[in-house]
C-alpha cells in the first residue's frame, strides 16, 4: 500500500486534523502519562532521572508537550505537531508496538481524535505498511464508529490475513451491522482466508445480540463440523447466545458438554437462568459452581443476589451477603446495589437503608434508586422522599427511574405539592421529554387530583408511547369522561400504537363510569377479536361491573355464569355494588354469599347486606350479619378523609374531633348544612344524622377554612362516598363557589356549581 492511498482518507498530514485537547488526558498505558496533569516541566524533569529512558516514555512525552500548546485545534495543528525538531525525536523513540498499544488504547476508550492522530503518525514514520499496524487502524476506527474509514484501509492493505478480517467483522457486529458482518464473513471465503475459532466466537456473538436465531444455529453447527467446541471460549460464545434467546435446554446441553468451566461458563449460564425467571435453579448453579472452585466475580454474585431478591428468601440473600464480605467485594458498587435490591424486595428496608449508608461516596443512582423502589413497594411514602430528598442533598443526579419511583411515591400519599417540587427536578434535569417519566407526571397528577396539570403533561409529550397513552386513557376514566378516554383511544390506533391489556381495561372502565354498555361491549369483544389480547380476571371484572351498574342484572349473571374459570370474589363484588345500587335484595344475597366463600373477612359484604336489610324494613336480619361480623371478629375499616394544606396532610375520621381546629371545622360545617337547608327544604329528608359528621365532609370544611379563596379542594377517601354525602358536596360547591374533588376507593368525583363528573352514576 503507498503512501498516496492512506492519504486519500478524509484528512491530510498537512490538513485539517480535527483533535482535541488532550492536556489532561491519560492516553498512554506508559507509567509516564499518568504524570500529564502535572507542569511538563516536571514530567521532563522526572524523565531527565531515569536512568533507562523507553522509547513510549520519549514519545508520549513530546505528543503531550504539543498538546500542552493547544493548537490541535487550528489548522496549524499538524504541521506545529510533526515540526522537523519533534518529529526527529518521536521517530527514534517510538516503533510499531507502540503505535499497536496506542491504537488499541484508543479503541478500548473510543477516542477517534487520537486515534486520527497515530494513524498520521503511522504515515510520517513509514510504518503504515506493516499489517500489524493497519489491522490496529482498522479496528480503531471500527470501534470508534467509523467503519467506513476501516473499510478503506483493509481494501488497501497489501496482506490481508484472518486477524485483519476479524477486525472487520468485530467492527460490523459492534456498529449493529450484523447482516454486514455475515456478508464480509462470506467474502472470507473468496479471499482464501480460513476462519479461526474468534471468528466463529464473534459470530455467534452477534447472532445473540440480534437474536438471531436461524443464523446462530448455522453457525453453531459449522462449529460442531469444525470440533472448535472443545475450546471453552467458543463454547461460551455459544452457551452466551442461547442463554439471549431465551434457548435454556440448547444452553444447558451446551453447559454440559463443557469440559474445561470457568467463570465466564458459569455466569453465564447462571444470568440465562436469571432472565429466564429460573432462580431456584440459578442459586443451585451459583452452589455448584462453587463446589467446583471456581470463585464468583462481583457479577456473578450480583446475580445471585437477584435470584434470591426475586423468590423474597431473605435467608439467602443474608447468607450471600456474608460471602460478598468475606471475598472483599462489599465495596464494589455492582454488587453494593444487588444488596440492597436484595433486602428492599425481602422488606427489610432498614438493612437496605444501611447498606446504602456503609456504600457512602461509591453509591451510585442505581443504588440509591434500589432504596427508593423498596420504599414505594413497601408503601413507605414519606420515608421514599426522605430518602429522595437526601439523594439530592448528596449531589447524586438523577435518573428517569429515580423520578418515575419518587412520582410513584407522590402519587400514593397523595401529595400534589411535592408532585409540582418533583416536576420542577425533571424540568432541570431535562428529562421532561423522556416518556417514563412523562407517563410518571400524567398519573402522579390525575392520583394527585388535578386532571388539568394530567392533561398538560400529556400535551407536552411530543411523541407519546402505549405507556403515556394509557396513562392518560386511565385519568379520563377514574374522573369519568368516557368521551374523551375513547377519542384517545381511537387517536392512538390512528398513530399504528397497538393497545395493551390495560388499554382496555381503561377504556372499558371509562364506559362502566357512564353506563355506555353497547360500547364497553363492542371494545370487549375487540381485544380479543382485533388484537388477539385474552380477558384477565379485571377484565371480566369490568364488564360486570358495565352491566351491573347499568341495571343489567340478569346479563351480569348470565355473564358471570359463563366465565372460563370459576367467579372469584373481585368478580362478585361489583355485582353486589350493582344489587345495592337497584336494591336487588335478592341477587345481593346471592352475591354476598359467594364472596364471603372466597374472602370471609371483608366487612364490606356485611355492611352492604346489612344495610340492605334495614332498607327492606328487615332488621332481625341487619342485626343478625352485626352479630356475624361480631362472632368473626370481622372489623369494618373507618372511614377516612384526608387533604393537603400548605404541604402538610391532615387525616380526618367520621365524627372525628381530635384535630387541633375541631371547634371550627365543626361550626363551619353547621352553617353549610344551615344553608343546605334553607335552600332545599326536601334535603331534610334525605340527610341521616349518622352521615352528618362523615370524614369528608369535615375534610372538605377544613379545606374551606384554610386553602385561599378560589382554591379547588382535593380530598382522598379510602371508601366509596355514600349517596348522602355525595348530594351534600353538590350544594356545598355551588353555596362555597368551590370546585371540590374527591377521590374514593373507586374513582373521581369533581363537584362544581352544584353538579358532579359522574352524572349521578357511579
Amino acid at each position: 500500500m503507498s503512501s498516496s492511498t492512506f492519504c486519500s482518507m478524509p484528512f491530510t498530514v498537512n490538513g485539517n486534523l480535527k483533535l482535541a485537547q488532550w492536556r489532561n488526558v491519560i492516553y498512554s498505558s506508559n507509567k509516564l502519562a499518568a504524570y500529564q496533569p502535572l507542569k511538563l516541566a516536571a514530567a521532563r524533569e522526572l524523565l531527565d532521572e531515569i536512568a533507562k529512558r523507553t522509547r513510549s516514555s520519549v514519545a508520549d512525552l513530546h505528543i503531550t508537550e504539543c498538546a500542552d500548546g493547544g493548537n490541535f485545534g487550528n489548522s496549524n495543528a499538524i504541521d506545529d505537531l510533526f515540526g522537523e525538531s519533534v518529529m526527529d525525536c518521536v521517530c527514534n523513540h517510538m516503533d510499531e508496538q507502540y503505535i499497536i498499544d496506542q491504537l488499541r488504547y484508543c479503541s478500548s476508550e473510543g477516542i477517534l481524535e487520537l486515534g486520527e492522530l497515530y494513524h498520521a503518525l503511522t504515515i510520517k514514520t513509514g510504518i503504515w505498511f506493516n499489517k500489524f499496524v493497519a489491522t490496529a487502524l482498522v479496528n480503531m476506527y471500527a470501534k470508534c464508529g467509523q467503519i467506513d474509514n476501516g473499510k478503506m484501509i483493509f481494501d488497501r492493505m497489501s496482506c490481508i490475513d484472518v486477524a485483519s478480517c476479524n477486525s472487520m467483522i468485530c467492527g460490523y457486529v459492534s456498529n449493529g451491522m450484523i447482516s454486514e458482518a455475515f456478508a464480509f464473513f462470506i467474502e472470507m471465503g473468496n479471499l482464501d482466508i480460513v476462519p479461526n475459532h474468534y471468528t466463529y466466537s464473534i459470530l455467534l456473538s452477534a447472532c445473540g445480540a440480534s437474536t438471531a436465531v436461524k443464523e446462530g444455529k448455522q453457525v453453531h453447527a459449522q462449529i460442531v463440523k469444525l470440533k472448535f467446541m472443545s475450546l471453552t471460549a467458543v463454547a461460551n460464545s455459544a452457551l452466551t447466545m442461547y442463554t439471549k434467546f431465551g434457548m435454556i435446554e440448547e444452553a444447558e446441553n451446551v453447559f454440559q458438554g463443557l469440559a474445561n468451566r470457568n467463570l465466564i461458563s458459569w455466569t453465564a449460564f447462571i444470568s440465562g437462568l436469571y432472565h429466564q425467571k429460573a432462580f431456584n435453579k440459578a442459586l443451585t448453579q451459583f452452589c455448584l459452581m462453587r463446589k467446583n472452585n471456581t470463585e464468583p466475580n462481583e457479577y456473578a454474585f450480583s446475580v445471585a443476589l437477584s435470584c434470591a431478591a426475586s423468590i423474597e428468601s431473605h435467608d439467602y440473600g443474608c447468607a450471600l451477603h456474608a460471602q460478598v464480605i468475606k471475598h472483599g467485594m462489599i465495596s464494589m458498587v455492582f454488587v453494593g446495589t444487588a444488596i440492597i435490591d436484595m433486602y428492599s424486595k425481602c422488606a427489610e428496608l432498614s438493612g437496605a437503608r444501611k447498606q446504602l449508608e456503609e456504600m457512602g461516596r461509591i453509591a451510585s443512582c442505581a443504588s440509591w434508586n434500589a432504596v427508593i423502589t423498596g420504599l414505594v413497594r413497601n408503601d413507605e411514602f414519606a420515608a421514599t422522599l426522605e430518602v429522595f430528598h437526601k439523594m439530592l442533598n448528596n449531589d447524586i443526579a438523577c435518573d428517569e427511574y429515580t423520578f418515575s419511583a419518587t412520582l410513584k411515591a407522590c402519587s400514593l400519599l397523595p401529595s400534589l405539592a411535592i408532585c409540582r417540587q418533583v416536576h420542577s427536578r425533571v424540568v432541570k434535569g431535562k428529562f421532561g421529554t423522556n416518556l417514563h417519566v412523562a407517563s410518571s407526571l400524567i398519573e402522579t397528577y390525575a392520583q394527585c387530583g388535578n386532571l388539568e396539570d394530567a392533561a398538560k403533561a400529556f400535551c407536552l409529550t411530543s411523541t407519546p408511547d402505549v405507556v403515556t397513552f394509557n396513562a392518560m386513557i386511565g385519568a379520563y376514566s377514574q374522573y369519568g369522561y368516557p368521551t374523551k378516554a375513547i377519542f384517545l383511544f381511537e387517536k392512538m390506533v390512528e398513530k399504528g400504537i397497538l393497545p395493551t391489556s390495560f388499554t382496555f381495561l381503561a377504556v372499558i372502565s371509562a364506559c362502566g363510569h357512564c353506563g355506555l354498555v353497547q360500547q364497553g361491549r363492542e371494545f370487549f369483544e375487540s381485544m380479543t377479536r382485533d388484537y388477539g389480547i385474552l380477558p384477565e380476571e379485571k377484565h371480566y371484572s369490568c364488564m360486570v361491573d358495565l352491566l351491573s351498574r347499568s341495571g343489567q342484572l340478569e346479563n351480569a349473571l348470565e355473564f358471570i355464569n359463563k366465565l372460563p374459570n370459576e367467579p372469584s370474589a373481585p368478580i362478585w363484588r361489583p355485582f353486589l355494588a350493582g344489587c345495592r345500587f337497584h336494591g336487588i335484595l335478592e341477587m345481593a344475597e346471592l352475591a354476598a354469599s359467594k364472596i364471603l366463600e372466597h374472602e370471609p373477612g371483608d366487612a364490606s359484604v356485611y355492611v352492604t347486606l346489612a344495610n340492605m336489610y334495614v332498607e327492606a324494613g328487615k332488621v332481625s336480619d341487619a342485626l343478625k350479619q352485626r352479630e356475624l361480623m361480631k362472632s368473626r371478629s370481622v372489623q369494618k375499616e373507618p372511614g377516612c378523609s384526608w387533604l393537603e394544606v400548605n404541604a402538610k396532610v391532615h387525616r380526618f375520621f367520621s365524627g372525628d374531633r381530635r384535630h387541633i381546629d375541631t371547634p371550627k371545622v365543626y361550626c363551619k360545617l353547621e352553617n353549610l348544612m344551615q344553608k343546605i337547608q334553607t335552600d332545599c327544604n326536601n334535603l331534610g329528608q334525605v340527610t341521616e344524622e349518622k352521615c352528618l359528621f362523615h370524614s369528608e365532609r369535615l375534610a372538605v370544611c377544613f379545606g374551606l377554612l384554610n386553602l385561599p379563596k378560589g382554591t379547588a379542594i382535593r380530598v382522598f377517601k379510602n371508601i366509596r362516598i355514600c349517596l348522602d354525602c355525595h348530594t351534600t358536596m353538590k350544594h356545598i360547591s355551588k353555596i362555597t363557589n368551590r370546585d371540590i374533588i374527591i377521590r374514593d376507593n373507586y374513582r373521581f368525583h369533581h363537584f362544581k356549581q352544584g353538579c358532579c363528573s359522574c352524572g349521578d352514576f357511579w
